[in-house]
């Protein structure tokens, strides 16, 4: 089975815009705290907004986080500057300073959509983020829904909250949001010091993705998708083939891993990476542009998802084609096979 990359789906730019925060959170894949040396300025960020016009052009989205974006100081010029010139502006916060007043500064800047991450129920979402933030975070999430932004639920699901995964979603639910984009948890940054062992093996992850497709179908009005969880394609095909429902974005988005095919990640300091966890520096906006960095082999090879290994050899290359931030810190290789597959998805193993 083949199935083709859709071109006309419009490109997502992940940008860091600040390292600095104001939680310490225990997974953190980032070890946000403090600003980073050399963070673009406001003159060369609006210069990243053009380039990334020129380049994408106008709808495209992107996504401004941090560390905590709001922390930045000429956050809402940057995102009047980018909803101007025709960008779709959404942001990633953690959603403790999301006041009613600053939810309707967003609104009237640009921002169509907030993404908040909740990682569980309040004792949970606490133990990892810290004391009295699922408050301030689902606070923050109907002050954004009150000021008229969509919103997206994205949890991290790791050993100490996959138990949770329906009460998430439960939370997700009741608080209107059009999406829980379910994100499982890789072992880097802080997280790699703090809990190291917490990734969930391939056994519970299979149960969690099966799970997820269970309430989707329970509850078609909210989509429940994957970022690192590629091999949810192939549930969602196997679904498709035997008549049952898949969500929307089946049909209209990049399928599988999307590093380098529809989406790329800038950091503070204006380094490129094919996406947010993939830590392969493939140029800096500061010295290239992004259509030159666009043609750097790096991303060659992710468009034409040269994978090696199990990846290679199984017929849902093209829709799955691996996790290439797994593959990378469990082999060293980029476009090595993903640790975190087995026989349940590769070729034709049944359900």
């Amino acid at each position: 089975m083949c199935v083709m990359i859709k071109t006309e789906t419009r490109y997502n730019i992940n940008w860091n815009v600040t390292r600095e925060c104001n939680l310490r959170c225990k997974h953190c894949y980032y070890d946000a705290g403090t600003r980073l040396d050399g963070e673009l300025s406001t003159e060369q960020s609006k210069n990243l907004i053009d380039d990334i016009v020129n380049v994408f052009d106008k709808g495209t989205n992107v996504t401004l986080g941090g560390g905590e974006p709001l922390m930045r100081k000429d956050l809402f010029e940057l995102i009047s500057y980018g909803n101007e010139r025709g960008l779709r502006m959404v942001l990633a916060s953690n959603g403790i300073l999301l006041t009613e007043e600053i939810a309707a500064r967003l609104k009237n800047s640009g921002i169509e959509e907030v993404i908040i991450p909740i990682d569980g129920t309040q004792k949970t979402h606490d133990a990892i983020r810290g004391e009295g933030v699922f408050e301030k975070a689902v606070k923050g999430a109907r002050a954004c829904r009150a000021a008229g932004m969509s919103l997206v639920v994205d949890p991290c699901i790791m050993k100490q909250n996959e138990a949770e995964s329906v009460q998430i979603i439960d939370i997700a639910e009741e608080l209107g949001a059009r999406q829980c984009r379910f994100f499982h948890y890789v072992a880097m940054g802080r997280g790699n010091e703090v809990i190291p062992d917490s990734e969930l093996d391939i056994g519970a992850y299979v149960k969690n993705l099966m799970l997820l497709y269970d309430e989707q179908n329970r509850r078609q009005e909210l989509e429940i998708c994957t970022t690192q969880a590629c091999q949810y394609w192939v549930v969602l095909k196997r679904k498709e083939e035997e008549g049952l429902f898949v969500p929307d974005f089946f049909y209209a988005e990049v399928p599988g891993c999307r590093a380098g095919i529809c989406m790329l990640s800038i950091k503070p300091n204006g380094d490129v990476v094919p996406c947010p966890l993939l830590d392969l520096k493939v140029g800096n906006v500061t010295e290239l542009s992004l259509r030159e960095i666009l043609k750097s082999e790096v991303f060659a090879k992710l468009r034409n998802r040269e994978v090696k290994g199990r990846c290679a050899a199984c017929e849902h290359k093209d829709l799955c084609g691996g996790c290439r931030v797994r593959a990378y810190l469990h082999c060293g290789d980029y476009m090595a096979e993903d640790p975190l597959c087995s026989e349940f998805f590769f070729g034709d193993a049944p359900m």
